[in-house]
């Protein structure tokens, strides 16, 4: 049986709007993020995200404030879900939640070997399947409520986070010795929210170590 352990808060803080991340430990600035390590946009996709970035970063942040409230104990009552209440209300309404117990949430870490920063959206024991989940919550607009998502019909995941996950599970085996049994993406809609299928964490750790070797074989050492 595991040990369920609720994971101490780490000195590794971020500043914004730079999206850095700065390790007390080793008292130094880290070079990279795990965004930006994972992130390969070209400039037509960067333009884009730029052009629509009022629209989905006040949803991103919000989503994840109450989300993250939740996970620690708040009354759902009381937490301000701002304009966003028909993408909060069906995530907080996730079957998984019923028998989940969270160890950390918004968990912040560094990967001082690869001088990476990263922050983790969710990990948890969940009591039913009786494994330690590593989630990650994504949010996407109304489009998707022309999907039957009773039968899973006409709905995929817009895109993969495997990569994304690996890097937090290398950092949790770092940061604190252990290692997530099965990881997942949440996907909150306006209306829905869908948890995709399992992602093995096998296939992450892979997905993120061929995405820090490409990204690191495209800096410029001088």
């Amino acid at each position: 049986m595991k040990t369920i352990q609720k994971l101490h808060k780490l000195p590794v803080f971020r500043k914004e709007p730079e999206h850095k991340y700065f390790c007390e430990k080793s008292n130094k600035w880290l070079k990279y993020s795990t965004t930006q390590v994972c992130n390969e946009l070209d400039e037509k996709a960067k333009e884009v995200i730029e052009h629509t970035r009022h629209i989905w970063q006040p949803r991103g942040e919000t989503v994840h404030y109450c989300l993250e409230q939740k996970m620690l104990g708040a009354d759902e009552t009381l937490i301000d879900m701002d304009v966003y209440e028909e993408w909060v209300i069906p995530l907080f309404r996730l079957e998984l939640f019923t028998h989940f117990e969270p160890m950390g949430v918004e968990y912040m870490m560094s990967n001082p070997v690869k001088d990476v920063g990263g922050q983790l959206d969710l990990i948890g024991y969940d009591t039913k399947a009786k494994k330690i989940r590593l989630i990650d919550l994504k949010t996407k607009g109304s489009s998707a409520m022309k999907f039957d998502f009773k039968k899973r019909t006409g709905w995929k995941e817009p895109y993969r986070t495997d990569k994304q996950l690996g890097c937090y599970i290398e950092m949790l085996k770092l940061n604190c010795d252990i290692e997530p049994d099965i990881c997942n993406t949440i996907w909150a809609y306006k209306g829905k929210c869908m948890l995709n299928e399992d992602q093995p964490v096998q296939r992450c750790k892979d997905a993120w170590q061929e995405a820090w070797e490409k990204f690191e074989a495209k800096q410029v050492v001088f």
